[in-house]
């Protein structure tokens, strides 16, 4: 096998000999590599992070390709990828507490912020981070092209990468005060990977596909090591601009210690007192099987209530004047009203019936519907309840919630009661989500998972694109009425 490996390499103008002197220049290079960010006692302030924008050249033409890497993504997924990977750094701090990026349509578009007044102040976030990319650079040269992939079928499809190759990343960053719309800081930050490459990638006889999110489109490239330096960069600037937003803080190191893969093989804290610095378990793994009973807690997966990357609708009823000229009523009456300092669209008497037809809406794709509902105190818990119909009304694919919690049931199914709500809803606020994920359905109340239905997502193809929500309140007059707010939908 060894001598068909050496005829191959021979056979592209590549030397055994040299190439291990490469690989050893390589691996005394980038054995190890120490990152340092900042770490804080607590929270400097609330922050989140808008979505970048893309104007380097590699962005043009709404895609983003590299000669000699079998790289191919978008802009979009690079502003979305960078946006989420500098939040979750930015908690990892210690520095702030955060708003994630996919929150920003619920804060009011916090962009229009530069044009609001100290009197309109949005409390969900104290900071925003914007920004547009503006270098984007990942070169090839020598042997192998810095990407290629030398397929090696005999050894299941697995083949050598080899190449010296570069990356450079540089991002425009402001960071704007929420209550005054003040830009703190502009500046500009970057990443940069020079390094030679000799691994295994698993390329198949084709090359390798590679698509998702922006990291993992660049994973195992010199864009992955100049993306990391870019967010430490970038999260060290914002924590030593911002600390004196809050001078009681105090701010210590991190330090990050990677290997050659990526993988991080030490951590220390620096320059924070031990009373400062987060605490861990001091309990070996043997001594806590050993000196702590087992629980009798089930757990169950985790599974995060979050949305998808395209917003196609949302309504909070904030202009509503007596009806909602958004949706279509189709069967009773309804009314906007206001109540706990928000809008809603509430039942008046009897049954009501609306829909929302949205022609980019893809039933069978990844897909995240939420809204928050409110039962009036009064009345039989068995006359008021929510239903929420795919694709049309009577549905067999739909949500219903009850005033009396224990007959609520997804796709026909009982609910378990994971968010501990009591069994009659009267006077109660419940959120809640559908969010399908492949081939499941997963159902939250309260950021809490309290289901997952099996969908096939074959059939879904040929159902309308739109929701249908059938609400029911005897009397609004008596408090006796079912109310809905904060419509949100996202598509993958």
């Amino acid at each position: 096998m060894f001598s068909r490996i050496a005829l191959l390499l021979s056979a592209v103008g590549f030397s055994f000999i040299s190439f291990a002197q490469e690989t050893s220049e390589y691996a005394k290079d980038v054995k190890e590599r120490t990152l340092s960010v900042p770490q804080c006692n607590k929270p400097i302030g609330t922050i989140t992070a808008r979505s970048f924008k893309c104007k380097a050249a590699a962005c043009h033409g709404g895609r983003i390709v590299f000669t000699g890497f079998s790289i191919e993504t978008t802009p979009q997924a690079l502003g979305d990828g960078l946006a989420d990977m500098l939040i979750t750094a930015l908690a990892q701090t210690g520095c702030f507490k955060v708003v994630e990026r996919m929150a920003l349509s619920e804060i009011k578009e916090e962009l229009e912020l530069m044009g609001v007044s100290p009197k309109q102040t949005l409390k969900a976030a104290d900071f925003i981070i914007t920004g547009a990319v503006t270098a984007l650079e990942l070169k090839a040269s020598g042997i192998g092209g810095g990407g290629a992939i030398i397929p090696l079928p005999w050894i299941g499809g697995v083949g050598i990468k080899a190449g010296k190759s570069s990356a450079h990343i540089g991002l425009d960053m402001r960071i704007v005060r929420v209550k005054d719309a003040e830009i703190l800081t502009s500046k500009s930050v970057e990443g940069k990977s020079d390094r030679w490459n000799f691994g295994i990638g698993a390329a198949g006889l084709f090359g390798t596909t590679i698509g998702g999110a922006w990291f993992e489109a660049v994973k195992n490239t010199p864009l992955e090591e100049a993306t990391r330096d870019l967010i430490a960069s970038a999260v060290t600037l914002i924590v030593n601009q911002l600390k004196t937003q809050s001078p009681d803080v105090l701010v210590g190191e991190k330090r990050i210690t990677y290997d050659e893969k990526g993988q991080v093989v030490k951590e220390e804290i620096v320059g924070l007192p031990e009373t400062a610095k987060p605490t861990t378990p001091t309990v070996k793994p043997e001594q806590k099987k050993e000196n702590t009973p087992q629980s009798d807690e089930v757990k169950r997966d985790t599974i995060n209530a979050s949305h998808y990357k395209n917003t196609l609708w949302t309504e909070n009823f904030s202009t509503c004047k007596i009806t909602p000229s958004t949706l279509k009523v189709f069967k009773g009456r309804g009314e906007c009203v206001e109540l706990r300092g928000k809008k809603w669209f509430s039942t008046t008497r009897g049954e009501m019936v609306f829909e929302k037809n949205m022609p980019k809406f893809s039933p069978s794709k990844n897909w995240a519907l939420e809204y928050t509902v409110y039962f009036g105190k009064s009345g039989h818990p068995w006359g008021h309840y929510i239903y929420v119909f795919l694709g049309k009304d009577g549905s067999s694919l739909n949500v219903f919630i009850n005033k009396d919690f224990g007959i609520s049931k997804l796709f026909g199914q009982g609910i378990p009661n994971e968010a501990g709500l009591p069994n009659d809803l009267g006077g109660q606020t419940i959120k809640v989500m559908l969010k399908k994920e492949g081939e499941l359905v997963h159902l939250f109340i309260n950021d809490v998972r309290v289901s997952s239905v099996p969908i096939d997502s074959v059939p879904l193809k040929s159902l309308s694109p739109k929701f249908v929500v059938k609400m029911k309140g005897e009397d609004i007059g008596k408090g006796e009425y079912v109310m809905i707010t904060d419509i949100k939908l996202t598509q993958e």
